[in-house]
């Protein structure tokens, strides 16, 4: 685990109980927190996965992470994954999802920037909760910054079915995006104000656990590497069908953020230093004035 004075981070994987290899590949790089889930059977997800965390590694080298960087690392993950599936005779893909802060942290952990990217493509998940003043993360808080890109969520945003309805009649694995599909990829883009607890995830975990149960123990483990130690338990204890990859980030802002938090949606192109006034009014950005 890392920690700074503002950030702290920790990162764990587990093969699970019923998988021959980890096809997840977590990032824990200054600024860049996120988890690719890969598929398509033996190495394949594996070997997508990686390659797409190389292209996000690369992102969290550059000193500034505009929008327009993020989108060519996509790009170029989306590439070699479909060469990468041409050369397996198949289709390769993974998921991507989590943080991207828009500059990198100090040394000693401090990142002014009054809004972060959080980024989607797959059903990874990245959920957010708010922490106390005595560093719990507050179970009732737990949120969803993203949206999973299923046919079952699919099916609940256009009103087809009802969530019940969904849950019950489509497989929760029937996913509508992922790097390396031939129809290409849209990514979500979100802006966040940069407090409290993120957890990013990949299916292996939330498949296992429920919302409520992660809220339980992330509320029960103020510390992020025991957070990441108990929820691996935890989906272990569950039945680990699937590869586990969590990412814990705390964030401890300068100034007391009063306001109700919340992420919103970017819309195409917009860039975290363009955003519209109306979105930062939504974001109540007073964090750091």
């Amino acid at each position: 685990m890392s920690e700074h004075p503002h950030i702290r981070v920790a990162m764990g994987s587990d093969i699970g109980r019923k998988r021959r290899n980890n096809q997840d590949t977590g990032i824990n790089e200054p600024g860049v927190y996120m988890v690719c889930d890969g598929m398509g059977g033996g190495v394949g997800g594996e070997r997508a996965s990686a390659l797409t965390a190389a292209h996000f590694r690369s992102v969290a080298n550059e000193p500034v992470r505009s929008r327009h960087i993020i989108e060519s690392a996509l790009n170029a993950s989306q590439h070699d994954v479909c060469d990468l599936g041409r050369e397996l005779g198949g289709v390769a893909g993974t998921t991507t999802n989590g943080i991207i802060l828009p500059s990198r942290p100090g040394n000693n952990g401090d990142e002014q920037a009054p809004l972060w990217y959080v980024i989607n493509v797959g059903d990874s998940r990245t959920y957010h909760f708010d922490i106390d003043t005595e560093g719990h993360a507050v179970a009732s808080s737990i949120s969803h910054v993203t949206k999973d890109h299923s046919q079952r969520q699919q099916a609940i945003d256009t009103g087809l079915m009802s969530p019940q309805m969904a849950n019950a009649t489509i497989p929760r694995n029937v996913i509508t995006q992922c790097i390396g599909a031939p129809q290409g990829i849209r990514p979500d883009f979100y802006a966040v104000v940069p407090t409290g607890r993120f957890i990013v995830c990949s299916d292996g975990l939330y498949s296992e656990v429920s919302d409520k149960k992660i809220a339980a123990i992330s509320q029960a483990n103020p510390d992020p590497q025991l957070a990441v130690e108990a929820l691996i338990r935890a989906a272990l204890h569950a039945g680990g069908s699937d590869n586990i990859t969590i990412i814990v980030v705390d964030v401890w802002p300068g100034t007391p953020y009063d306001e109700p938090w919340h992420a919103s949606k970017l819309d195409n192109g917009e860039e975290l230093e363009t955003i519209g006034d109306v979105t930062l009014d939504s974001l109540h950005d007073s964090l750091y004035t």
